[in-house]
């Protein structure tokens, strides 16, 4: 078997140094941020381009706001609706409304799955952060809220 690379090691930098033992001068930790995902779902009242662009900035409002997101921190965002809405991509509320105009977005169909939520309007946010995984919050609104109980407000 193939050794694996330093590279690849979590606990190791790019340098094969020990990254826990790395230190500033100054004694501190350089806290680094890394790249997570942060969800949210919320569901959409009707076929039409201004009741997708409406959903779309009430639920991305809600995760920008609950998870202290700068713009500059963005890497990427994934909307998904399901196949009964078709009126109006969903990132064009995060490029009129927010202004990401330079931040990698995309939209796309959820699969068709039987007895699963209609109407319903899914983002998936890339941030680097400094913030732990259990510290980010996902937002589920309206409908959706059933889809994740156990995190919805």
């Amino acid at each position: 078997m193939t050794p694996r690379p330093a590279s690849l090691d979590a606990r190791k930098g790019p340098d094969g140094a020990d990254a826990i033992d790395r230190r500033a001068e100054d004694g501190s930790t350089n806290e680094a941020m890394q790249l997570r995902g942060i969800r949210g779902a919320t569901t959409v009242d009707a076929n039409t381009r201004e009741a997708i662009l409406e959903a779309t900035t009430e639920l991305l409002s809600a995760l920008i706001e609950a998870n202290d997101i700068h713009a500059d921190d963005v890497a990427s965002a994934f909307f998904t609706t399901t196949p009964d809405l078709t009126a109006e991509f969903p990132a064009l509320a995060a490029r009129e409304s927010f202004g990401w105009s330079h931040v990698a977005l995309m939209c796309g169909h959820e699969m068709n799955v039987p007895g699963s939520l209609p109407m319903a309007l899914r983002i998936l946010l890339h941030v680097n952060s400094s913030k732990k995984p259990t510290e980010l919050k996902f937002i589920y609104l309206r409908g959706a809220k059933a889809l994740r109980a156990d995190v919805a407000d």
